[in-house]
């Protein structure tokens, strides 16, 4: 079974990346899993700890990343593909990596460009990171 990671933030070309995902799977004589991530940056802030208890903050992180996952999730599971959604928190492209061997993924499947500001750079740090450092082919779709 082929294991796909992707990495999905909400934005057009992570729809992209799910498009190619299924595009791929369809194309597959093998049965595909696709395991679709959503990583959520630490609140920060030096009052954080403080005044936003642990269980609240993991409720924020949960409620983002599905608002996210959930449109994700519903569309590979419509084209018939197996399907599971993971919410990760922390660095972007060391999150990817760290699921994309944890889950013994084949592929890492992610758009060009997140959510961030910069979206008009050549290519996003993320996803610059995640060629970079990942052991496995990386696709990254525009």
């Amino acid at each position: 079974m082929l294991r796909l990671l992707i990495a999905v933030d909400g934005s057009g070309y992570a729809d992209r990346a799910v498009a190619y995902a299924l595009r791929r799977a369809a194309a597959s004589r093998d049965p595909v899993k696709a395991h679709l991530l959503n990583v959520q940056l630490r609140l920060a802030g030096i009052n954080v700890k403080r005044f936003i208890s642990q269980e609240s903050q993991h409720e924020h992180y949960r409620e983002e990343a599905m608002a996210v996952l959930e449109p994700a999730h519903a569309r590979v599971l419509a084209a018939g593909m197996s399907c599971e959604y993971h919410i990760g928190v922390g660095d972007p492209g060391a999150t990817i990596i760290e699921y994309a061997h944890s889950l013994g993924c084949e592929e890492v499947v992610m758009g060009t460009h997140g959510r961030g500001f910069l979206g008009g750079v050549v290519m996003g740090s993320v996803a610059q990171k995640v060629i970079s450092l990942a052991p496995v082919p990386v696709v990254v779709v525009k």
